[in-house]
């Protein structure tokens, strides 16, 4: 059986659009790599299969170890944006108020 390597249906991967056997989040097995590692570098530790049972330190290596083989960028979930400080966008607000 050919999806007994990986997945459990075929279809169109949600990280990369490429029709192949996936996973249950929709994941082919490259992307699902990429989400994984992208939870560890957020250390997101709930959401992980690697950090599932250890404590915090075991976590920490296991970062430590991405970050030194597949760098510190994310791969597949997008960064999150920062928030503009309240008074840039109290100013913002002011400006945008007066040119009305």
């Amino acid at each position: 059986d050919d999806l007994s390597d990986f997945g459990f249906y075929e279809g169109k991967c949600q990280g990369c659009y490429i029709f192949q056997p996936l996973n249950d989040l929709g994941l082919c097995e490259e992307c699902a790599g990429k989400l994984e590692r992208d939870l560890i570098r957020e250390r997101d530790w709930d959401y992980t299969i690697s950090g599932y049972g250890l404590g915090f330190a075991e976590c920490e290596e296991i970062r430590k170890k991405v970050i030194k083989e597949y760098g510190e960028k994310l791969e597949l979930i997008a960064p999150n944006k920062p928030k503009m400080k309240k008074h840039i966008a109290t100013k913002r607000k002011k400006k945008k108020a007066k040119t009305a």
